[in-house]
């Protein structure tokens, strides 16, 4: 008999590329999911649908009933309620929560660092990570635990990217950026964290009891990302007009999130930077991006191009980006203005000298007679 597997969710972002990959280990996969998003890639006749919903431990039980696995890999749902409803149904468990960390003077954060739990929602993850982590030291399951940041690539719920991709091939070519878009955020192409429960998978001792972080190895910038967009559609005259975050509102949708409190808050999104290290899964666990950052974003702008979003529809909806180019353009007109009194201001003149002495020139000049001799 072959080894069995349960993936609870399984229809977004990572789901198809984590049962394709189960199912090349040898598994017998089963998909558990609440049934109002099916996927053409994996039909009933290909694995076992199980309908129930995965925030309630009633309907968990209920839909596992007289049921055991191998491997449950947990990538939706509550997770505090996995010990209760698992426990004696899987000898090994992998979930997936969130970072959540704290990002002192922009260094990088380790799975040791501090997490903000500032939003009860951040408070939840931690919590919930803490409850199977118990779980895991009381013998119920060998666990893993794995950290997501935000996701780009097909199938996201708010993809960020189709801001950019929508204006560009809606013919913008002066986009508003926050801080000249110097921003760096660790975020994983969805390929890649799909590899990282995967790479989970196939190591089962050294992964034992341990959380890792899964992020890109690379962390380009903003404007890196949004200049990537406009190359992978063959756009090479983009301007990105900078503006501080605090008066940059038609920016601000590419915030959305990376910061759980600041839309609450009627702020801003932060500018700071959020940056994840990975250097864990990859020591311990051989992990290596599968895709690389550049093919990663022509796939994405590839799949939203065929997949569009509907204007103003839910999905757009979803990414609080209202696409109001009248006062975009608004925007960049006052930016303008501004550009160009800022630009007649006279300033004393300014005499630059280099920072080290140099020798007289006679004795320069000496030194390289000197030198010739």
């Amino acid at each position: 008999m072959p080894p069995t597997a349960l993936v609870i969710g399984g229809t977004g972002p990572t789901g198809p590329s984590i049962i394709t990959g189960l199912e090349e280990r040898g598994y017998r996969v089963s998909m558990l999911h609440t049934g109002k998003h099916e996927l053409p890639e994996l039909p009933e006749q290909r694995l076992e649908h199980i309908h129930a919903n995965p925030n309630f431990a009633e309907s968990l039980t209920e839909g596992l009933a007289g049921r055991s696995y191998d491997l449950v890999v947990a990538s939706y749902g509550r997770l505090r309620l996995l010990p209760e409803v698992l426990g004696g149904r899987t000898e090994r468990l992998i979930s997936i929560g969130g970072t959540i960390y704290q990002y002192p003077m922009s260094r990088p954060a380790r799975e040791d660092a501090p997490r903000d739990v500032r939003h009860k929602l951040g408070a939840r993850i931690v919590e919930a990570e803490a409850v199977l982590m118990q779980a895991h030291e009381a013998g119920l399951f060998n666990l893993t635990h794995l950290r997501y940041p935000n996701f780009y690539g097909p199938r996201q719920l708010a993809p960020r990217e189709w801001s950019v991709i929508r204006r560009l091939t809606d013919g913008r070519r002066r986009l508003p950026v926050l801080d000249g878009g110097r921003t760096l955020e660790s975020r994983t192409y969805v390929e890649n964290a799909a590899h990282a429960v995967l790479v989970s998978v196939d190591h089962p001792e050294a992964a034992r009891g341990q959380a890792y972080s899964v992020v890109d190895e690379d962390t380009p910038s903003d404007a890196d990302r949004i200049l990537a967009i406009a190359g992978a559609l063959g756009i090479d005259d983009l301007e990105l007009v900078s503006f501080p975050a605090a008066l940059g509102r038609p920016a601000w949708y590419w915030g959305i999130g990376r910061d759980l409190s600041w839309s609450a808050e009627g702020n801003g999104p932060p500018t700071t930077h959020f940056i994840v290290s990975s250097d864990k899964i990859r020591e311990q666990l051989g992990y290596r991006d599968l895709v690389p950052f550049t093919d990663a974003i022509e796939r994405t702008v590839e799949w939203y191009r065929q997949h569009p979003l509907q204007p103003g529809g839910e999905e757009e909806q979803q990414l609080s980006d209202p696409f109001d180019y009248d006062a975009e353009d608004a925007f960049l007109a006052a930016y303008d203005s501004f550009a160009e009194r800022c630009g007649a201001i006279q300033l004393a003149d300014i005499q630059f000298k280099h920072q080290y002495d140099h020798p007289p020139a006679q004795q320069a000049e000496a030194n390289q007679t000197t030198a010739s001799q």
